[in-house]
């Protein structure tokens, strides 16, 4: 399915829920998540807690797997707040795009580098394979950087290779040796590990800056809505909240979301979740920097970061007290 029909399926999805929610004074908005993953589940428990109902808003989440989807429904109105990886929303500014990052979700590279059991250093990698999902995604930027920090550079000392099936098939190539390094999250780092492979970089310690997942709108809908912004922000941090001290929420929302009963699973991404998940969700200065430095766009040499952000919304939180 390519990306107009995605996007014409999501802005369909998006008025059936719309049209299914009776009315009341609550004010109604849809936000879209991108993926199935350990780092929606602040979101999620938001919702499942009733945390946005307690500050006035009726919430619908909408998971849609296209990054460009996603930023699309966003522009178009249909939903105006939306979880979303960092690349899509600076590119689109760098072309003159209103898109904004207002919040973060996690400020690094939310992956578990894993290589096979005979590399025990990064400097090991030389003149050998590592996989990524796709060129200029998240985990292509996460082996480059880490190759970089170690003193080696991408395709001349070691091969970066592009690997079809998602993780699943970058998990399958790792173990038939056809890769010796990738990237992973859960639940297909837990697969890798009974494969016989091995951690070889947590990216949460290796000091990468990156706005893996950053909550994103544009600075006109701030402008309209800002006392609804800084409601979703507030509803939203008390999720993290709820995340970090009540486990056994955590667990069952997980289960739910996931559509997962294995025990290990669920632990392994909830820790996940614990790791990578901002307390804080201030947007990403230090990533956005890091994603002009690698960016193609010839304009992207004569912007600063802060013209991606507006932070004035969790300032105004943490000022008055929130995160105490």
């Amino acid at each position: 399915m390519n990306h107009e029909k995605l996007y014409t399926f999501a802005a369909a999805l998006i008025a059936l829920t719309l049209f299914a929610s009776s009315g009341h004074a609550k004010d109604r908005i849809n936000i879209i998540y991108p993926s199935i993953s350990g780092l929606i589940l602040g979101l999620w428990i938001t919702k499942d807690a009733g945390l946005f109902d307690q500050h006035g808003l009726d919430v619908n989440l909408i998971y849609i797997q296209s990054a460009s989807a996603v930023m699309q429904a966003m522009l178009g109105g249909e939903a105006p707040i939306v979880l979303a990886g960092g690349t899509p929303v600076i590119d689109l500014g760098l072309e003159g795009g209103d898109a904004v990052f207002i919040g973060a979700v996690a400020t690094v590279p939310a992956f578990y580098v894993m290589t096979v059991p005979e590399i025990r250093t990064v400097g090991d990698l030389k003149g050998k394979s590592v996989g990524v999902t796709r060129f200029g995604s998240s985990s292509d930027f996460t082996m480059r950087q880490v190759l970089k920090k170690h003193g080696l550079e991408a395709v001349r000392d070691v091969p970066i290779v592009q690997i079809a099936g998602g993780m699943q098939g970058m998990a399958a190539a790792l173990l038939k040796r056809a890769i010796f390094a990738a990237p992973f999250s859960p639940p297909t780092n837990i697969e890798v590990e009974k494969g016989g492979g091995k951690l070889l970089v947590d990216m949460g310690k290796a000091g990468i800056a990156f706005p893996h997942v950053s909550v994103v709108t544009t600075r006109a809908y701030i402008k309209k809505n800002r006392s609804l912004v800084r409601a979703m922000l507030r509803a939203y941090s008390a999720g993290i909240k709820t995340m970090v001290s009540d486990k056994t929420r955590a667990i069952n929302v997980l289960r739910k979301y996931t559509r997962s009963n294995d025990t290990e699973v669920l632990e392994t991404t909830y820790q996940f979740a614990l790791d990578y998940i901002a307390r804080i969700p201030r947007p990403p200065r230090d990533g956005i920097v890091e994603i002009l430095k690698e960016s193609k766009n010839l304009k992207a040499k004569d912007v600063k970061p802060e013209q991606f952000i507006d932070d004035s919304l969790v300032r105004e939180l943490e000022q008055s007290g929130l995160y105490r």
